[in-house]
């Protein structure tokens, strides 16, 4: 008997020396898959001759740019959207995104991320396609810009992210109830692309017959350490939708992905519509690649957006609305 339980404890000790050294050896390779940046392809949109460039101050000292575009129309504004851009993206392409709000009578504000267009660089990060608080510090400082301003700060107050700028879209709509409706194009919970990445790029890791047979829990753990290695080893913080979607009261949200996109896979986005409340959430656009919707269904794209920004403008203004209606914005509007 004596035997027979020091040759278990040996098999346990060489069991956890082995799991732990494939561990380290995993860790490693998933941390090169997770920070190797897509080749995205973005072209950042030319300056516009209507908007008005602004500065916005964050709290560690940066200086980052935007600009505040204005409603087409003369009428006073019924709303203020923050404009989110994708990574290697620009504020200026606020006003492709955002054209049927500028039509309807909301004014819209798009940034630049720090390290990213015009704003100024933290010497020591380099942003990749994971959203980290340093993007959540960001818009921090865009809320603090708004709420200092007595015009914008009255105004209902929404926000549109596309990609990356998607994800930091709803972790802010999560941490602050000013926001009262979120949109997020081609956007993603960070551990639910990293599993889409792994096992789609696992046979460069370990051998695809092994892969398979690695219980679920081993999988995430090495998913886990891998994300929190890059955080050392970046020096910084990443944002889990996963963690953050808990705080979120009754912001309204809405979602949008292709049909044919290669990086966020229509199963990525509809595990991410899952997360905040349904399928009902999310509008898969047919032919459509990453960030590519309004391109392919541009009529469609901007009903959309109207639809499901028009109700803050009319609940929060009701004064407003009484008197009357922004032309244009319906009280109630079905989606594509």
């Amino acid at each position: 008997m004596a035997v027979v339980l020091s040759v278990c404890a040996v098999l346990c000790v060489v069991a956890i020396v082995v799991d732990r050294l494939f561990g380290r050896f995993v860790t490693a390779r998933i941390r090169e898959v997770f920070e190797n940046v897509p080749p995205f392809g973005v072209v950042p949109a030319e300056q516009s001759q209507t908007a008005k460039t602004v500065q916005i101050e964050t709290r560690d000292g940066l200086t980052l740019s935007g600009s505040l575009h204005r409603p087409l129309s003369d009428a006073p504004p019924v709303g203020l959207v923050i404009f989110c851009p994708e990574l290697n993206g620009n504020h200026w392409m606020a006003g492709h995104y955002c054209q049927a709000l500028l039509q309807h009578g909301f004014m819209v504000l798009g940034f630049d991320f720090r390290n990213q267009g015009d704003s100024d660089s933290q010497p020591d990060y380099i942003p990749i396609h994971w959203a980290t608080e340093f993007e959540l510090s960001d818009v921090d400082g865009v809320l603090e810009f708004i709420e200092s301003d007595q015009q914008l700060s009255d105004l209902p107050l929404g926000i549109f992210g596309v990609s990356r700028g998607g994800v930091v879209a709803l972790a802010a709509a999560c941490r602050h109830p000013r926001i009262r409706a979120v949109m997020a194009d081609s956007s993603f919970g960070t551990m639910t692309m990293t599993r889409h990445f792994v096992e789609r790029f696992g046979r460069y890791i370990i051998p695809e017959y092994f892969f398979s047979l690695l219980p679920t829990w081993h999988i995430n753990r090495n998913l886990r350490h891998a994300t929190e290695l890059s955080e050392r080893k970046r020096g910084c913080r990443y944002v889990h939708l996963e963690n953050e979607v808990g705080h979120l009261d009754d912001t309204a949200i809405r979602l949008v992905s292709g049909k044919r996109d290669s990086y966020v896979s229509p199963a990525v986005a509809t595990s991410l519509a899952e997360l905040f409340g349904g399928k009902e959430l999310l509008w898969v656009v047919d032919k459509a690649k990453h960030n590519m919707a309004r391109t392919v269904s541009t009529e469609e794209y901007d009903r959309y957006v109207l639809d499901h920004f028009g109700p803050i403008a009319i609940s929060s203004n009701s004064a407003a609305a009484t008197a009357e209606q922004p032309a244009g914005i319906p009280a109630e509007q079905s989606a594509p």
